[in-house]
């Protein structure tokens, strides 16, 4: 986690220095003011692009002015948090559950001996955020807008129902309803494109991996669309891959580096004899095998990045790239019903 903090008087200089200290296991990135060199706007924007979380030393009104330009989305804006120079408050101004900026302000004030300013409904009156739920999980929440209809319910004491593709073992409030309840909103858990309910809350489990190929010197969007085609044609949440893999060989490709870009996720490369070395029934291939040295490149790769887990997808083929997926049901310490 990478933490920008920035102050703008002497006070707020102490304050800045021992903020480091606190949040010394994070990637802190100091701005006093007695050695700012770049504007505030600059400062800001930088933060913004880098930061998972921002934290003023000023007043609310200086704070609420440098961010106001960069503001997005729930899903992209970074935590960000104002603490007057003596620390004793710390007010979460944005990104409160899905940027974790609520759960920030808690950690500064316990070791400044200050008070967390929290205004997020569901928090002040003591009731469950799905959003903190889903962030706790590391599950990628796709329809965000979504979770207003949730936590208005929950507020009110309606009932909410709960559809799931992986075991829950959490506690849950009284009025979230498992199965479908026939209720108009509810959660659904899962990393295939289920609408259950009128207001639909999805919740993507990270349990896909994919593995590719391709001949060299392939177009460079050659992949993303044969990734958009397989997905939609399976009914799979793209936001359910966590890692994509292929031969070492193959690494400078540009269509895979461009889906790499496209899906925002790690590239894992594989050697030869790592991928020989796997055992199971996979679609062979003898030109393949002449040219990398193993039968079958996307497959063996997708259960490979996918820690040996099942085969969903075997090999798909396009316009001179190949495409597997690998699902992980135990990935992350989730556990998927059989």
């Amino acid at each position: 986690m990478t933490i920008y903090i920035i102050s703008f008087t002497d006070k707020g200089d102490l304050l800045n220095e021992k903020m480091c200290e606190i949040l010394d296991v994070f990637d802190v990135r100091a701005c006093f003011q007695k050695t700012r060199s770049e504007s505030l706007v600059k400062w800001t924007e930088k933060a913004f692009s880098d930061g998972d979380a921002i934290i003023f030393i000023s007043a609310v009104g200086i704070a609420v002015r440098a961010i106001s330009g960069f503001i997005k989305n729930k899903e992209t804006d970074p935590a960000v948090i104002v603490c007057d120079e003596l620390g004793k408050y710390a007010v979460p101004i944005l990104s409160g559950h899905v940027g974790g900026a609520n759960a920030l302000a808690e950690k500064i004030c316990r070791y400044t001996k200050g008070i967390p300013i929290i205004t997020t409904a569901t928090d002040i009156n003591g009731v469950w955020a799905v959003d903190c739920w889903a962030v706790k999980k590391s599950f990628k929440i796709r329809n965000i807008c979504n979770v207003k209809h949730i936590s208005s319910a929950l507020l009110k004491g309606e009932k909410v129902g709960l559809v799931s593709d992986v075991i829950i073992d959490d506690e849950l409030p009284y009025n979230i309803l498992l199965g479908n309840s026939g209720t108009e909103r509810g959660i659904v858990v899962s990393p295939y494109l289920r609408d259950v309910y009128k207001y639909n809350l999805n919740l993507i489990p990270k349990c896909m991996a994919i593995g590719v190929g391709g001949r060299k010197g392939t177009d460079e969007n050659a992949l993303i669309e044969l990734f958009d085609e397989v997905f939609r044609e399976n009914n799979i949440d793209r936001y359910s891959v966590y890692t994509m893999a292929t031969i070492d060989l193959k690494k400078n490709e540009k269509a895979i580096i461009k889906l790499r870009e496209y899906l925002g996720i790690e590239l894992r490369y594989y050697s030869t004899k790592e991928l020989n070395c796997i055992s199971g029934e996979f679609s062979s291939s003898e030109f393949v095998k002449k040219v990398t040295g193993t039968d079958n490149v996307c497959e063996r790769c997708a259960v490979l990045a996918s820690g040996f887990g099942k085969l969903v997808i075997k090999k798909t083929v396009g316009d001179g790239v190949t495409l597997a997926v690998g699902f992980n049901d135990t990935v992350g310490g989730i556990k998927f019903l059989q």
